[in-house]
């Protein structure tokens, strides 16, 4: 490798295959009402709400929004409690589900 050509080809090889390692790891930015697993894939204010499926195994959640009452909510959408879970929360009489309350947003119909 004599060539000075033939080293400014590795130089740029080199130089390439570090910025594309170094975009990879790059933290990526949250979507807000994501799909997630704990509280931590959701952005600081959203909540991870977990459904269990009928087998009452978790499924993946859906990052949702914390509120006071309904009227915090946007329209379409009701304020319920749900209880913590560790990293998630889980309806009432899920397997898991503690006796801490938070209230999210969830789609349905508001009873007034």
């Amino acid at each position: 490798m004599k060539d000075p050509r033939r080293w400014l080809l590795v130089l740029i090889g080199l130089s390439l295959l570090v910025s594309v390692l170094w975009l990879r790891r790059q933290p990526r930015e949250k979507s807000a009402h994501a799909g997630c697993l704990v509280h931590g894939d959701c952005l600081k204010a959203e909540r991870c709400l977990v459904l269990p499926k009928g087998d009452g195994f978790a499924s993946p959640g859906l990052c949702v929004d914390p509120c006071e009452g309904d009227l915090t909510c946007p329209a379409q959408f009701r304020c319920d409690a749900f209880f913590e879970s560790g990293g998630f929360l889980l309806p009432q009489g899920a397997k898991g589900a503690g006796s801490q309350a938070v209230h999210v947003c969830v789609a349905g119909a508001r009873p007034d």
